[in-house]
């Protein structure tokens, strides 16, 4: 091989490395783009989470709460079943005092 070829090849040797590391940092700049992104993403998945953490914990509380409410709502309709039944009792025994002094008036009338 001449000496002319032998510069040309080594010139368009070095423009080729010249091209390719030009290739090679403009890849590298586009994978760290791509780098930047997963990032923002996985913290953006990162966040739900931890929101969903955050609901499942607050639903969990108004399910106890609402369990609460449940067991007071049994506890007074139970106190109002009685109560009701306390109250017909009296009612019952007023009823029969009433039909006692009207029979008694009825009779203090007939005399």
């Amino acid at each position: 091989m001449d000496i002319e070829t032998k510069q040309e090849f080594e010139k368009i040797g070095k423009e080729f490395e010249k091209k390719f590391d030009n290739f090679a940092v403009m890849v590298q700049k586009g994978f760290d783009g791509v780098d930047k992104r997963f990032d923002k993403i996985e913290a953006q998945i990162e966040d739900i989470k931890e929101e969903i953490r955050q609901m499942r914990a607050e639903i969990k509380q108004i399910w106890n709460k609402l369990e609460e409410i449940e067991q007071k709502l049994e506890n007074i309709s139970q106190v109002s079943k009685e109560d009701i039944d306390a109250i017909a009792g009296d009612v019952f025994g007023l009823k029969k005092k009433v039909e006692f002094l009207e029979n008694q008036i009825k009779g203090m009338q007939k005399v």
